[in-house]
């Protein structure tokens, strides 16, 4: 049997150290270009997962709304009838005659998502509609933070139910952490822990933040790295000519002295770090290199959350080609779209309304798939959205309040889309499953979805994954078969 494979890839590890190290330029000028010399262009088994985190509340039930006569009269009814801007402001209904664009089915009967959910300019643009028809996006109905099953009988008790469950902080938190103890590690960043072994650049962290800080990507050897959406960020001031040339001089000698202090050779140490991966990442993101800004030619709208999803495709064509000098299989992202929490103004037709919100989401998303689509790797990255809770199914005279459960979507080429997952709830306030406003119990829990893409992302032994998620044992099954 050929050892060429193991030969190529404890040649690239000791170059990655090189690199990383500072030392190897001078002798490989065109380093980041070796690898067209290899017959993989992509690195083979990829796979990422990227969190799009809606900030706020999303309300979900807008989203995903019954369209069937009888069951929409009762979402109708419990959201205070239909919006009309002059007749019915406080409405929070939309009016069945504006969802025959949208409507989906599935096996539980039909529904319809929110209007803003039309393709962008087209079938060349879609948009979460045209995703769900396709059997790429799925819908996960009535999801939230459990600590178990509960009926609404229990939830007078508050120890069946999680903490401070209205909380933006502290639920945002437990969507994060998937657990409803205190922990400073998200799943996310668990995940990465066990499946980054097989990345090439260890230096590099397989969690990406655009969307800023955040619990979700901390695992316990597992860092994000935080990026904008318009790439790496240099140290300031610090230039080739003047004062400029003069600071970057004295910088390096603080980074090439020795220091006895454990603590001031760590800061030194990290700062090295940051430094080298900004050499190499800026030398693909920058004009010319290989996930350059005008590397796809999809049109991504110019805003906040497809800015960021933009840079996201950029860094899996960068860090999945073998021609560059990340080499991941596995990555995990997040990015961040805030503006749900409509108290005020959850029907306006501005740019601060729910439905500008929606349409800014399935525009991105749409961009995004194509963009993936034009690198091959849709198939490879799987995408959902997390948000604290849903908001009341009642109107609180121009917007809604906090709620519980809600809907989330999956998207990807290995996602079994085009239907619904979990279980949609009888929508009668104070109903079976909800609460005099209409806040929804949830049927399924947020453990049970991160530990599907857990499944997905290689980490198949029950024992690791109730590690991850310590109360999965307590729902009946941690796969809800939504990933191929």
């Amino acid at each position: 049997m050929s050892k060429h494979p193991d030969s190529r890839r404890r040649f690239l590890k000791q170059l990655s150290c090189a690199l990383c190290a500072g030392s190897a330029s001078s002798l490989f000028p065109q380093l980041n270009l070796i690898g067209n010399a290899l017959a993989q262009t992509t690195v083979p088994g990829y796979k990422a997962l990227v969190c799009i985190y809606l900030a706020g509340g999303n309300d979900a039930w807008n989203l995903l709304i019954p369209y069937d006569q009888t069951r929409y009269d009762v979402y109708k009814d419990a959201r205070s009838g239909e919006y009309n801007a002059t007749s019915n402001p406080s409405g929070l209904a939309i009016p069945r005659s504006s969802l025959a664009a949208t409507q989906i089915s599935d096996a539980s009967g039909s529904y319809a998502l929110h209007p803003s959910t039309v393709d962008r300019t087209g079938p060349s643009q879609p948009g979460l509609r045209s995703l769900y028809n396709q059997g790429k996006l799925a819908l996960i109905s009535n999801i939230g933070t459990l600590i178990r099953p509960i009926t609404k009988a229990e939830y007078a008790n508050t120890a069946n139910r999680p903490p401070q469950l209205y909380s933006h902080s502290d639920q945002e938190n437990l969507w994060h952490i998937a657990r409803t103890s205190n922990s400073v590690q998200g799943w996310g960043g668990l995940v990465a822990d066990q499946v980054r072994t097989g990345n090439l650049n260890q230096l590099l962290s397989p969690c990406i933040s655009i969307g800023g800080g955040n619990r979700f990507e901390v695992g316990e050897l597992t860092f994000p790295y935080q990026m904008s959406s318009s790439g790496v960020t240099n140290n300031s001031g610090t230039g080739t000519t003047g004062a400029s040339f003069q600071r970057a001089t004295a910088l390096q000698q603080m980074l090439d002295a020795t220091y006895t202090s454990p603590y001031q050779s760590e800061y030194r140490d990290i700062l090295q770090r940051s430094r080298d991966l900004y050499t190499l990442l800026n030398s693909g993101l920058a004009t010319g290199g290989i996930a350059a800004a005008d590397t796809f030619a999809t049109n991504f709208p110019d805003e906040s959350l497809s800015n960021q999803l933009k840079m996201v495709a950029r860094m899996i064509k960068l860090s999945r080609a073998t021609n560059f000098n990340i080499q991941h299989s596995r990555q995990i992202y997040y990015v961040r779209l805030g503006g749900f929490d409509l108290h005020d103004g959850l029907m306006s037709t501005g740019n601060s309304g729910h439905a500008a919100l929606l349409t800014r989401v399935s525009q991105a998303l749409g961009a995004f798939w194509l963009a993936l689509g034009e690198m091959g790797a849709q198939s490879e990255v799987t995408t959902f959205t997390m948000s604290e809770f849903a908001r009341t199914l009642s109107t609180n005279g121009n917007g809604s309040d906090h709620a519980w459960g809600a809907v989330n979507m999956v998207l990807g080429g290995a996602v079994q889309g085009g239907q619904l997952y979990g279980t949609f709830p009888d929508q009668h306030l104070d109903g079976p499953v909800s609460l005099s406003r209409g806040q929804f119990i949830p049927s399924t829990s947020v453990d049970q979805m991160a530990a599907t893409l857990a499944r997905w992302m290689g980490i198949t032994n029950s024992a690791d994954l109730n590690t991850i998620f310590p109360n999965l044992p307590n729902f009946p099954t941690n796969d809800l078969g939504f990933m191929a």
